[in-house]
């Protein structure tokens, strides 16, 4: 993306302040804070990005130390091939710090929605997917990104594939750092209102789950062009937030699979703890999970459960459905012993095995499992047994 040169610093200036480390190219646009340039990075011959505080800002502590605290998160992520990552961090002759980072080309998917409306189903799945991927490693090493939104989600065209950036406004959850947690409360309200979670506004707690709300933003839009709410002001986008219940996602695109519009449902729950995970998120993402984890019960399955397979089901299944099948047994016999009639007893021998058999059907399917939904199979196998029960019992007794 070309831009002209910005007011604040120049793409020369900032070649003579480097001095012979990098070649700067050309200004890659700017910030309230910051100015993005690419350059290459001669010793490397790379491309890179150089975000370098402008001069009227370098000045200002509180704003200094958050961009610094911004390269100390960035650089902890740096591996991470969804997150661009800082390479080096230095000052300027004249004090400005600066951060060299990895240069993503490509368009935000703010650019894209504006030239194209929405994505393709594909292509929004995997930016969703990217995003996701990003937090979870973030949140894993205690940072909240705090600034979800198409504007810091690149769409690497080299690997066609999104990447998150601009970890500014970040909150270090777990620093011990007294200035960092005062910082992180100044940032509270720092951001876009159309991705701010309710406890944001309320100037609560900010926690993971913060991150996530704005994920559910950013799903609406890149998946229908439009947010979740009825909004277009600051004011309505705070109401929306706080009070309103979001649109039904997919009324106009219905190829959105059901577990997607559930997950960005859960995401813009109000109650930060019954949102997902950004890992409960890149499963459904991934794996195409039909449902999310309830509410505050977030784990990752037991290995033998997603294993599966014929020895454990054995393992699981058979000592109860032994069990169930040899009380009914126990039952019938004691039911069918005082009956005289041969006929009797014998259709009520067929009747009472038959129920001792869908007994140990269910027991199969639903054993160690709790409840729920039947397989195919079960109906079948169920089905055929009761028919088959019925009809041979029938013939024992009216057959002479």
């Amino acid at each position: 993306m070309n831009g002209p040169d910005l007011p604040g610093r120049s793409a020369p200036d900032l070649a003579d302040a480097l001095g012979e480390d990098f070649d700067v190219l050309r200004t890659l646009g700017s910030g309230s804070v910051a100015t993005v340039f690419l350059a290459r990075e001669k010793a490397l011959s790379r491309l890179v990005a150089i975000k370098v505080m402008d001069p009227a800002t370098a000045g200002d502590e509180t704003a200094r130390r958050r961009f610094e605290r911004e390269a100390r998160a960035m650089a902890s992520l740096s591996d991470h091939p969804r997150i661009a990552g800082v390479h080096r961090f230095g000052q300027l002759p004249d004090g400005s710090p600066f951060i060299v980072m990895r240069y993503v080309k490509g368009k935000t998917l703010e650019e894209r929605l504006a030239a194209e409306g929405s994505l393709p189903l594909e292509q929004a799945l995997e930016a969703l997917e990217d995003v996701c991927d990003a937090l979870a490693v973030a949140h894993s090493k205690g940072i909240v990104h705090r600034d979800i939104r198409p504007g810091n989600v690149m769409w690497d065209e080299a690997s066609d594939r999104g990447v998150l950036t601009d970890f500014g406004i970040a909150a270090i959850l777990s620093t011990a750092d007294h200035d960092a947690t005062r910082l992180t409360s100044m940032g509270e309200r720092i951001g876009n209102p159309k991705y701010m979670s309710p406890e944001r506004l309320r100037d609560e707690e900010i926690t993971e789950a913060s991150d996530m709300y704005a994920v559910g933003v950013l799903g609406y839009e890149i998946l229908t062009g439009e947010g979740p709410y009825e909004a277009d002001t600051m004011a309505e986008w705070i109401r929306a937030h706080l009070k309103d219940d979001p649109k039904e996602l997919g009324r106009d695109r219905p190829d959105i699979p059901s577990a997607v519009r559930d997950l960005l449902k859960h995401c813009l729950d109000r109650t930060p703890n019954h949102r997902p995970t950004a890992s409960d998120a890149l499963r459904v993402l991934r794996r195409g999970e039909p449902r999310l984890p309830d509410p505050g019960d977030v784990h990752d399955p037991a290995p033998e459960e997603e294993e599966g397979g014929l020895a454990t089901a054995v393992r699981k299944r058979v000592p109860q459905t032994v069990a169930l099948t040899v009380a009914g047994a126990w039952l019938l016999a004691q039911f069918t012993s005082g009956f005289d009639d041969p006929r009797l007893y014998s259709a009520s021998l067929v009747v009472g095995a038959t129920a001792v058999a869908v007994a140990g059907v269910i027991a199969w399917f639903h054993g160690e499992r709790g409840h729920q939904k039947a397989p195919a199979l079960e109906y079948v196998i169920l089905a055929v047994l009761i028919a088959g029960g019925l009809a041979i019992s029938g013939l024992v007794y009216f057959t002479p």
